[in-house]
């Protein structure tokens, strides 16, 4: 704890008041630049069997403790509220405490939900029934995600972005079978790094980009992305499919699948079989207002850190003599504004009849 107010101090000093001030509770937690930050991981996009026995890193100690979330509650979810509500049959529901005279609602008001409706995928637009399940020639490729954050924006958007390797493998896929006559569609099967479940089917409708950035991602790194359309939105436990093996993985259960991992013809069509033919009470799309508040706090931050990040490096770039003058003008500010009487401050006032004589004699 010294160590750490010393380093408040020192960079209190360094940035003084409106340079860094405003973002010393930035610093001292360590946002964006601590193990919690939005780059802390980078062995690229899904590194982990889907059902490792590892448990995620911080489970229990997050805002709900289902995730792995730091102190603000941004950082990467595996699940979000719906997992805890899963286990728990009796759900938390929003009390409200009855004050006499004041009328309290117990749910949103109609412009929140408004917001939220227009905002909140149609369910129909998933899971149709319509939807073919067999194929004579079409691809097949495991997802993974770091969060759940990302799979929202994904749905939202109709986007999504790989590792570079990743990148470069599905856009050749997506380039072959354009190559092919009658048709082969590329169909990605979605899964959440430990979160025990797979969560939607997707399919490529375009090339990759490699040359086109978003900014919403949970992490920045990723580069390029690729237009999709989600046909299947519902939560599949591993339980369900682990009995299908690939023989292209060293006959390891689909569940153990790396990212960008192909699915052949065969088992890529009985796991399609079995996304479509699940009951799912459950789906991302319950927790679609929950991630898009998530969304808008997470670029806030990143806002935030862009802005405190510019100012450090213009203070960085000037003289030393510069900052000493800027040091100078900031106590001179504070000592000047100290001064300055407010309407509470206790100031002497003249009564009203002595400015009364005082304007008689004059």
């Amino acid at each position: 704890m010294s160590a750490m107010n010393t380093a408040s101090g020192y960079m209190n000093r360094m940035y003084p008041n409106k340079l860094y001030g405003q973002y010393g509770s930035t610093y001292r937690s360590g946002l964006g630049y601590g193990s919690g930050g939005y780059d802390s991981r980078t062995n690229g996009r899904g590194w982990m069997a889907v059902d490792s026995k590892y448990k995620p890193r911080g489970r229990g100690n997050g805002l709900y403790g289902y995730g792995n979330e730091s102190m603000d509650g941004l950082n990467e979810l595996n699940r979000g509220p719906r997992a805890k509500s899963s286990k728990n049959t009796k759900e938390i529901s929003p009390v409200a405490l009855a004050v006499k005279g004041q009328n309290i609602p117990l749910s949103g008001t109609d412009d929140n939900e408004k917001e939220k409706s227009s905002v909140t995928p149609d369910l129909e637009e998933y899971n149709r029934p319509d939807f073919p399940e067999t194929y004579s020639d079409a691809k097949f490729f495991i997802i993974k995600s770091y969060s759940e954050d990302d799979v929202h924006k994904s749905i939202k958007y109709n986007i999504w972005s790989s590792t570079p390797n990743g990148n470069k493998k599905l856009d050749a896929a997506y380039q072959d079978a354009q190559q092919k006559p009658g048709g082969c569609p590329v169909f990605l099967f979605f899964s959440v790094n430990t979160s025990g479940q797979f969560v939607g089917v997707a399919e490529m409708v375009g090339p990759v980009d490699f040359n086109k950035n978003v900014e919403y991602w949970q992490q920045d790194k990723w580069i390029g992305c690729f237009p999709l359309k989600w046909h299947i939105v519902k939560d599949l436990p591993n339980s369900s499919l682990k009995h299908i093996t690939l023989e292209n993985n060293e006959n390891k259960p689909v569940t153990n699948s790396r990212d960008t991992q192909e699915v052949k013809l065969e088992p890529g069509l009985a796991v399609l079989k079995i996304f479509k033919d699940h009951t799912s009470r459950q789906c991302i799309l319950d927790d679609f207002d929950f991630y898009e508040d998530r969304q808008k706090k997470i670029q806030e931050k990143k806002a935030r850190q862009q802005q405190f990040q510019k100012q450090a490096q213009v203070w960085e770039g000037k003289s030393a003599e510069e900052k000493s003058n800027g040091e100078v003008a900031s106590e001179l500010d504070k000592e000047a504004a100290s001064n300055v009487p407010t309407e509470n401050s206790s100031v002497l006032k003249p009564a009203d009849g002595v400015v009364a004589n005082v304007v008689a004699n004059s």
